[in-house]
Order: structure tokens, then sequence, then C-alpha cells
């Protein structure tokens, strides 16, 4: 997982569906393994995640990233899914996010302000470690009412990326024998520990001075009762929090990286995205401006349509049929966001950077996949839209960048769709 994995690597399912169609079955190693199936049409997904999300499980690969922690709310199934979801849905609604909101982007525009001590310098930057710090730091201050200093905060990304990159190595060997060791263990295991550090400190004391004059996502993850005793509540909470934490974290950061690295190699869209933002006559991002911010939110669903995963996998529980195709129990079922997005069918000119399709074309739904679909899709989808957009509009209203030449966004496999070497840029002031 820490080697670059490049275009050609995500090309591999979306050539196999080309040559074979649209639901084919893989060979897969070993006498007792599981039958695997690659599905590469909208309506084999939505049958999946939507119509019958409930014969499909995302399996026992999802729960290595967990390392034997408890399950977050991401990887729950069934009642338990439901009982831990049913209480938090109110936190994530357009309502409940346009009163956290200023707290995040105030997070968000600090530390985009931060950036001006790069300005002038002759250094290349990377901005994709940035990045990080900037959505950190805004889901920091809206699920904890907590500012980071900024060795703290880079200390706590540092150990969320080693958790991350040691989870991402066990999901991957899951299917081989145990006693080979997985790779980065070490480093992972302490990361996660210093991550959990941080986090206990905050949930005591939040558990000291009480509920928050306004109910937040904290609040909502103390109240959820586990039904077990305490040391297993406590283990729960400490996984939900900082699943929360993990899925946002990554995910915002790299759609962002991705979607500002494309505007950048793009220059009409990128002067388009500077008329709509320098229409805010540079007053201070608020909740209602970054909504109106339509131009900038299609570039970032289109730079999340670039991006793209390589993969997803679900396990069918019972029997069941897919494109006329018997899929017996057990069978695990891929699918390839990074080519339905690419695929023709579904997108006109799909290798082409092109927000404005997100403006004026009749999308399909289910041949976009930046966040699944159906009741399964990401509880933080709006917040994550809010971030992403709020950052980019911060950073627009500030700099300029000169791209390293020679450098272009190339495809790297982590737990999330990452750039290979980073995002490297020198940064001016407009």
């Amino acid at each position: 997982m820490g080697v670059a994995m490049r275009r050609e690597t995500y090309a591999i399912m979306p050539e196999v569906a080309r040559r074979y169609g649209d639901v084919v079955t893989l060979p897969v190693p070993g006498r007792n393994a599981p039958p695997m199936l690659l599905v590469s049409h909208p309506d084999h997904i939505e049958h999946i995640l939507v119509k019958h999300h409930q014969r499909y499980v995302k399996g026992e690969s999802y729960e290595e990233l967990m390392d034997g922690q408890p399950l977050p709310l991401a990887f729950l199934e069934g009642e338990e899914w439901k009982r831990v979801r049913r209480p938090l849905n109110p936190h994530f609604s357009g309502h409940a996010l346009e009163r956290v909101a200023p707290k995040l982007i105030a997070g968000v525009t600090a530390r985009v302000d931060a950036w001006a001590e790069y300005v002038g310098t002759a250094e290349w930057i990377d901005l994709e470690h940035e990045l990080g710090t900037v959505v950190m730091d805004g889901l920091m201050r809206a699920v904890f009412g907590v500012t980071m200093a900024t060795d703290e905060l880079n200390s706590y990304i540092r150990s969320a990326r080693d958790y991350s990159r040691y989870a991402a190595n066990r999901a991957m060997m899951h299917d081989l024998p145990a006693f080979l060791p997985r790779p980065f263990q070490r480093r992972g295991q302490a990361g996660l520990a210093a991550v959990h550090t941080d986090l206990e400190r905050y949930i005591e004391q939040r558990r000291a001075d009480g509920p928050s004059a306004e109910p937040d996502l904290l609040d909502a993850m103390l109240e959820i009762s586990a039904g077990e005793c305490p040391h297993l509540q406590h283990a729960k909470l400490l996984s939900e929090v900082s699943g929360m934490i993990f899925a946002g974290f990554e995910t915002t950061t790299e759609a962002t990286a991705w979607t500002l690295a494309l505007l950048l190699r793009h220059p009409s869209a990128l002067a388009r995205a500077l008329e709509e933002v320098d229409a805010l006559d540079g007053a201070p991002l608020e909740y209602a401006s970054v909504e109106r911010l339509s131009y900038l939110k299609a570039c970032f669903d289109e730079g999340q349509r670039i991006q793209s995963a390589m993969a997803n996998v679900r396990t069918a529980i019972e029997d069941d049929e897919i494109g006329g195709y018997f899929v017996p129990k057990g069978t695990r079922v891929l699918f390839s966001p990074y080519g339905i997005h690419r695929d023709a069918r579904f997108w006109n000119e799909p290798d082409r950077f092109d927000p404005t399709r997100f403006l004026t074309d009749k999308i399909n739904k289910s041949a976009y996949l930046p966040f699944n679909l159906g009741p399964r899709k990401c509880i933080g989808f709006r917040i994550a839209n809010i971030e992403g957009v709020a950052a980019l509009a911060a950073i627009l209203q500030r700099y300029t960048f000169e791209l390293r030449a020679g450098w272009e966004p190339q495809h790297r496999m982590r737990i999330i769709t990452s750039m290979v070497d980073g995002l490297p840029v020198r940064i001016r002031n407009r």
C-alpha cells in the first residue's frame, strides 16, 4: 500500500469489464476461497447498494481496518447499525450543519491564512499535506469544539496517517496467512494509541463540562448507550469518534487536493472559479456564501469523479441474481468507482475535467459514487461538501500557485485515493 499504484493499476477492472462485460466472474486463488464477481453497470450497483442492500454486507476485509477495535458506524450491519445511526442522523442534516458551519469554516480559514508564511519562498510546499491540517482543524472544531495548536495538529495528523497506512495493509492482506507480518504494524498501532489519547482527553473534558449549549455530534455519541459494561462502552465510543475523524479527515482532504490540482492544470476552469469567488467581494466566508458557490461545488464534484476509489467490495449473505447471473451466498462482489466514473456510456467525454457537467448534464446518480448510494451512503457527505468547498474558496481568495514542472496528478492507493508525490507548489499572494 505504500507503493504508488498508478493509473494502469486503477484501469485493470475497467479493462476487464470492457473485454468481458458488465458481470464477470474473477479467478480467485485458493481451494476454499469464496467466488468473486465484478459488476460494472450502474443498475447492478443500485441493486447492491439500494434496492437489495440488505443482501450485501461489507465483510471481514473491512473489519481488518479496525485491528480488533470495536466496529464504528461505517462497518456496522443490521440492527446495530440502525441503533447507532438513528440518533446521529439529525446532526448531519442541513439545519444542524448550518449551526456548526461557523466553527468548521473558522478552522479552515485560520489554517489557510497560516500558509502566508510560505508566500514568496522558493520552497516547494506539499499542499496535500497542508490541506490535511486545514480539514482536520475544521473537523476538530466542529465535532469537539476544540482548537488545536499547530504542533499538536501536525502530530495528530501524522498519527492518523500512520494508522491509516497500517490498516490499509491489513485489509489488503486479509486473505493471506495470519502469521505473515503486516507492514507498519508498530507505527500504526502507536499512531492509533496517540489518537485515542487525545480523543480521551476531549471526551473526558466534555463529560466534566456537560453537554454544549447547542447539543453537537459528540454529545450525541456520548448519549448512545452500548448496553454493555462501562469498559466496552468506552471502547465503542472511542472507536466511533475516531472512525468519524478518520473518515472525514482523509476523504475530504484528498478530494480537495485533487480538485485544486485539477483546477491548477485547467486555466479556464480556474478562471471561472476565481470569478465566482471574487463575487464574494472578499467578505469572510459564511455558510450562506459557501452554499452559493455553485460552480466551485461542481468543481469539487468533478474532482471527486476524476479522483475515484479503485474498488469497493460487498459480500452476499444470501443467494441472489444480478443481471441474469446467479450470485451464490458468500460471493464477494466488486465494483470500481474509477471505472464507472470513466465509462462513456454514462459520462460525456469522461476523461476530460469538465465541472460544468454537474450544472448542465443529466447525471445518472447510480454512476456517481464518491459517497456510495442508498441507506448506507456516507453519513458525512454534506459536511464533506461544505468543508471542501469552503477550503477551496478560502484558498482561491488568497493565493495563486506555481506547480512544479512536469508534475501531474497520478493515482496513489491508500485507504483513500491520494496523489503520487503529493501536490508540490510554490505559493504567491493574489
